[in-house]
């Protein structure tokens, strides 16, 4: 089963569950970080509640994901079909703001790197990245096939594993303004899962 199939059968398995119909957690804890109002990407945005809660509140949003199939069903914002493991298709310091929730953590340690560095090309001086990430803690950490340090094959699906400092050295080039363990998102929480990793850091 190709990456895009994949996403496609874990959207539809979301769609199904009732917290996909309001903003995630970390959306409403982070939006206090931002400017007050301009243009907002996200990054792998899949069925778009995100995007429609940051458009109720003012933003120029652009909505992002490689599956087309999931953010055509998000009528509400503008949207586009984008692999956040090339190179970001958009201009220099195009946005005020890049969020991405539980969407940057699929790539090895180089690509990673890469995402990082696009992202803070993409944004406007002065502008915000807002990041939600897996963490050490998650019960799927260290399963699956190894690949590289904090990486694994788990259900086909490569995936990264955060703490803080990892955090910290991929957003070396950002000032921090919040780094922590206290994230959550409904999806874990059914898990009994916390202790996500939240990173907000603005292009000096």
């Amino acid at each position: 089963m190709n990456e895009k199939k994949i996403w496609s059968k874990i959207h539809d398995s979301y769609s199904a569950q009732d917290w996909i119909h309001k903003p995630s957690l970390f959306a409403q804890s982070v939006s206090q970080y931002f400017p007050r109002t301009g243009s907002l990407l996200e990054i792998g945005g899949g069925l778009g509640q995100d995007s429609k809660y940051f458009k109720e509140l003012g933003y120029d949003v652009l909505l992002t994901d490689i599956s087309e199939e999931a953010i055509s069903k998000s009528a509400m914002v503008k949207t586009q079909v984008v692999d956040v493991s090339k190179p970001l298709p958009f201009d220099d310091e195009s946005f005020d703001i890049v969020y991405a929730h539980l969407s940057l953590h699929y790539f090895d340690k180089e690509t990673t790197n890469k995402v990082f560095t696009e992202i803070r090309r993409v944004l406007k001086k002065g502008g915000v990245l807002a990041a939600l990430f897996n963490s050490h803690s998650d019960p799927e950490y260290g399963t699956g096939e190894k690949i590289e340090e904090d990486y694994f094959n788990i259900n086909s699906l490569p995936k990264r594993f955060f703490d803080v400092k990892s955090v910290l050295e991929f957003g070396e080039r950002f000032t921090v303004v919040l780094v922590d363990d206290k994230g959550e998102s409904y999806k874990d929480n059914v898990k009994g899962i916390k202790n996500l990793i939240r990173f907000v850091g603005k292009k000096s």
